[in-house]
């Protein structure tokens, strides 16, 4: 079994001594929400009346800190943020009391000021980068495809410059955080190497301590959208009838067509484009995202798989059935240090139902007849 160990930088000093009153460190991930922190340390009073970290220079509001998790040699960074919250816990028997140190990534400090403000000439790609910048990020930006003339329209901010784009990203199905000192504005990668298999029932391989999943036959859909375009005078539609990502199996979600030949399909309303092209991202971000039609959940035994699940990454699964064995894109990861011991809950979803292949379990070829 491989050598775990949890590393916290508090002002990017190592904080070696709380691991000695650590009651439970928690790191959360999610491919929509920022990366939060909690650690939890018992504390005691010392002879001079002061607690122990409560009291310590290190738990002050908008600290930096980092926390990483190294399974042998190879660490691994899973959050750098700021403390945000301070939460002690006092019970008569002192021994009993504790401090909870929270915190959240660097998405913290955009979420603070509410903005009203115009970007004027500038695709949304444009603005992320503009946005990323102003807090000496790093942009990976991907681009759209759509610059707004400014004759026609201007796209108006009014929340922070989070909330503004995360909403900016939904409407082109883009995934919006921010990972270290890089902002991310960028469709989903499901193209990547994938993480080592996770296995259920596979005997020496198992790792999984529990996996659940579902499929839901009534979220795939095409969409379509219409509007008049003001200086033409022209009715204007935008039809898309396949996700434009990859599948990750062999069932996609439109191949599984309801019974009396009916046609899942919305149509986008209460939406505003400034051209076709805007049309069409919208839709192909509404069918990517009904695409989604199988999810699953798990915990696994981390000493067992000897590596770290990243939230936005792949990870294949197997032992669980033919039609839920594949390639998974992770959405949400919980890493849990409690009691000398290191497990990681998660989430995840796929487009598609079954294995598309030996490639879903790392190219094992015997793999082929052991899926389920």
């Amino acid at each position: 079994m491989p050598k775990i160990a949890a590393t916290i930088w508090i002002n990017e000093v190592e904080a070696l001594d709380m691991f000695a009153d650590l009651l439970e460190l928690e790191v959360e991930e999610d491919h929509r929400l920022a990366s939060v922190f909690r650690i939890r340390l018992s504390m005691q009073r010392g002879d001079d009346g002061l607690w122990a970290y409560l009291d310590d220079e290190r738990a002050k509001l908008w600290n930096k800190v980092a926390i990483s998790v190294a399974l042998d040699d190879e660490e691994q960074d899973l959050v750098e943020g700021f403390i945000t919250q301070l939460r002690p816990h006092h019970e008569a028997d002192e021994d009993q009391s504790y401090l909870e140190i929270l915190g959240m990534d660097a998405t913290c400090l955009m979420s603070l000021e509410e903005k009203i403000k115009d970007w004027p000439g500038k695709s949304d790609g444009d603005i992320a980068r503009e946005i990323f910048q102003s807090y000496d990020l790093l942009g990976e930006v991907d681009e759209t495809g759509v610059v707004r003339d400014e004759a026609q329209m201007t796209v108006m901010q009014r929340e922070t410059d989070i909330q503004f784009l995360r909403r900016l990203a939904r409407r082109n199905g883009f995934e919006c955080f921010v990972k270290g000192g890089v902002g991310y504005f960028r469709r989903p990668v499901l193209t990547d190497p994938p993480l080592p298999v996770l296995a259920a029932h596979f005997g020496d391989e198992t790792n999984l301590i529990s996996f659940d999943a579902r499929a839901d036959s009534l979220r795939p859909a095409k969409a379509t959208m219409h509007r008049l375009d003001p200086i033409a005078k022209e009715q204007q539609e935008a039809a898309v009838e396949l996700p434009g990502q990859q599948q990750l199996g062999l069932e996609g979600a439109l191949s599984l067509a309801p019974p009396g030949g009916v046609t899942p399909r919305i149509y986008v309303r209460q939406a505003v484009a400034s051209s076709l092209v805007e049309m069409q991202n919208l839709s192909l971000a509404l069918v990517d995202e009904s695409a989604w039609f199988v999810e699953a959940r798990g915990e696994l035994d981390s000493s067992l798989y000897g590596a770290v699940l990243e939230a936005r990454r792949l990870v294949p699964v197997k032992g669980v059935g033919e039609a839920f064995s594949g390639v998974y894109y992770l959405t949400s990861v919980r890493h849990l240090f409690s009691d000398e011991r290191y497990t990681q809950q998660f989430t995840a979803r796929r487009n598609a139902l079954a294995p598309a292949g030996p490639q879903d379990f790392a190219g094992d070829d015997s793999l082929l007849g052991g899926l389920i």
